[in-house]
């Protein structure tokens, strides 16, 4: 992949996300939120720095080294480290946003145990299993997808006993669900995989590189079009 290449993957990702930060903030700005929105609209604040500071080591590599030398032959010349510990912040968020919509005292506290236990396990998988800065740690990401689609189907069971359902199009967590549950049902497969992250494997490469696009794409356009379409009514979620 030359710096083109990385640029047309990057650029529109970086776009969406920050789309995503600024409808919103604008649906922050509009309506009185919950505690858990607002920490959403934080999230989706802090992902965008987190892809900006994650970019490092591209400008390293396509620069020769010119600009970040430090990071030259070091466990730091990728940004591994930084999105491992992004994927557990990731998944505990979205664990703990869609517990706060459970009704049941059970499935509540169960998922707060499991939550604490996801935290510590995949903290110590990162270094017994020496992943940390060398790829994606596939417990990480198997485990948290694997809780997230757990909580989702909790959150849709206890919709279909609301009677929220009478006003779906207005309900922000409905298009949360939908975007994240897809997205890491499509990623967590590719991440996987990332042990096989090779210049010299073209077909992992662009596949890879395409699963990111268009599913980050799918998700913050989706966020995007929640915040704006759910702005319009006065109660919030």
């Amino acid at each position: 992949m030359n710096f083109l290449d990385f640029l047309r993957n990057v650029i529109p990702i970086h776009l969406v996300e920050l789309l995503a930060a600024i409808a919103g903030t604008y649906y922050l700005r509009k309506v009185p939120s919950l505690k858990s929105t607002k920490y959403l609209v934080y999230f989706l604040w802090l992902t965008v720095i987190i892809e900006f500071i994650g970019a490092y080591p591209a400008i390293a590599y396509f620069s020769e080294y010119k600009y970040f030398t430090f990071v030259k032959e070091t466990p730091f010349d990728d940004n591994y480290w930084i999105f491992n510990i992004y994927v557990i912040v990731s998944y505990i968020f979205y664990l703990y946003y869609f517990r706060s919509f459970l009704k049941s005292n059970i499935l509540k506290v169960s998922f707060k145990y499991l939550m604490i236990l996801y935290v510590l396990t995949s903290i110590c998988y990162l270094f017994i299993d020496d992943v940390y800065f060398d790829r994606i740690s596939e417990f990480s990401s198997i485990a948290g997808t694997l809780l997230l689609v757990f909580v989702v189907i909790a959150f849709y069971y206890e919709l279909l006993k609301s009677d929220v359902l009478l006003n779906l199009l207005h309900f922000l967590p409905l298009y949360i669900s939908v975007g994240v549950l897809i997205f890491h049902l499509c990623i967590t497969p590719i991440d996987i995989f990332s042990e096989y992250y090779d210049e010299k494997n073209t077909f992992y490469v662009q596949l890879k590189a395409n699963v990111y696009l268009y599913g980050n794409i799918f998700l913050y356009s989706i966020y995007t079009l929640g915040f704006l379409i759910c702005s319009r009514k006065e109660r919030s979620y």
